[in-house]
């Protein structure tokens, strides 16, 4: 379980990456960047922990489904967006806080699909923000390249990925 929580933790904190790409080139504080959107998804995914603790006398094998369609769902919207949240914003901390919401959304809902799965630790959390915090750091450093600035193209892979981790996880219900 532990190498499924880290893939599913890579899996939504890709989009981080793509947002410290983002954001990296007009940030002036690339530690406030990360320190921002880290507490944020880090909040977030608390919330969620939390919510499926409340609901954990209804949680049982057969639920542990739900948290597949749950990632599944995660996938196929991201592989649909087409809407940016990076909009230029009056403060540099909203802007980070509403991009910290936007590619925490992913983590959250990933974090209550673990929990209903069963991994309902108080480490998920911590592992979802240090995994979107790594990736929005490398994000920020590669904006700088020069080379590496059109290089959207790999924009599918996260929810592919996470389409996969879902239908590993119903197939690992039925079977």
């Amino acid at each position: 379980m532990i190498c499924f929580l880290l893939l599913t933790a890579c899996a939504v904190s890709i989009d981080s990456f793509f947002c410290g790409f983002s954001l990296g080139n007009s940030c002036k504080n690339k530690f406030l960047l990360v320190f921002v959107i880290t507490i944020t998804v880090l909040l977030m995914c608390i919330a969620t922990n939390y919510l499926a603790l409340l609901f954990t006398n209804f949680l049982n094998e057969k639920t542990a489904s739900f948290g597949g369609i749950i990632l599944i769902g995660i996938g196929i919207y991201n592989l649909f967006k087409k809407d940016s949240p990076f909009k230029k914003n009056k403060s540099e901390i909203v802007q980070y806080l509403l991009a910290g919401f936007a590619v925490g959304l992913d983590g959250a809902f990933a974090n209550l699909s673990l929990s209903i799965m069963g991994i309902n630790a108080f480490y998920v959390p911590i592992v979802i923000a240090i995994m979107h915090a790594v990736m929005i750091y490398l994000g920020s450093v590669f904006s700088s390249i020069k080379s590496l600035k059109n290089s959207g193209t790999f924009a599918f892979l996260p929810p592919i990925l996470l389409i996969c981790l879902g239908l590993y996880k119903l197939v690992g219900v039925f079977i």
